[in-house]
């Protein structure tokens, strides 16, 4: 059966995830696909992937508002502030003008719920997309696109060997004996990467 819903732009929330878990992801924007393991903990989130044969690791932890990009490669790591007054503002600027829950459905074993929903964010850019959100508050599977200035680019993200448990704090910490890098090394960070950084 199909069913709708749609509410005052003022109410119009998505459902919060409440479950650590543990998942690899794609992540497609354009012509450009990024595939990673992502680790989501109380208050903190890794992700791991490899660029150009360069494995690295990115620990947001957003009880401090912090950001720690890790090359093990070379046994290095940089800590930056995720700065929180952004992220609060974009939070309090970014208006979600359509939320309509249209069906139930299953996807990788999880019951989820499809959403369609769209996002005016403050730098006038706008996302439509629709997304497989468990009980957890997962989004397994989102489709859609972003409109600004640039133009219209699509977008499609999908998680999949999904495992939902209490993760091990240590997978938040860099290990012992890496050495600080240069701040010269954030320019060359994979730009996708930051994005999926930014959109928490």
């Amino acid at each position: 059966f199909f069913f709708t819903f749609s509410l005052n732009a003022k109410t119009l929330k998505l459902p919060e995830v409440i479950s650590e878990y543990v998942c690899n992801t794609k992540f497609i924007m354009g012509a450009t696909i990024l595939e990673t393991r992502t680790f989501q903990g109380k208050n903190k989130k890794r992700i791991d992937t490899i660029i150009q044969n360069v494995p690295q690791s990115v620990i947001i932890d957003y009880g401090k508002q912090i950001v720690t990009w890790v090359w093990p490669k070379t046994f290095s790591y940089l800590s930056v502030p995720l700065k929180k007054e952004d992220q609060e503002n974009l939070k309090k600027a970014a208006n979600i003008t359509k939320l309509n829950k249209i069906k139930s459905d299953y996807i990788h074993g999880f019951a989820v719920d499809l959403y369609e929903l769209k996002v005016n964010l403050p730098d006038g850019t706008t996302e439509e997309s629709t997304r497989w959100i468990t009980k957890h508050g997962i989004t397994l599977k989102e489709v859609g696109f972003i409109e600004g200035k640039e133009g219209k680019i699509q977008f499609y993200s999908e998680f999949s060997n999904v495992k939902v448990f209490e993760q091990d704090y240590r997978l938040y910490e860099v290990p012992k004996g890496y050495k600080i890098a240069p701040i010269e090394q954030l320019d060359d960070i994979n730009e996708l990467l930051k994005t999926m950084v930014k959109r928490g």
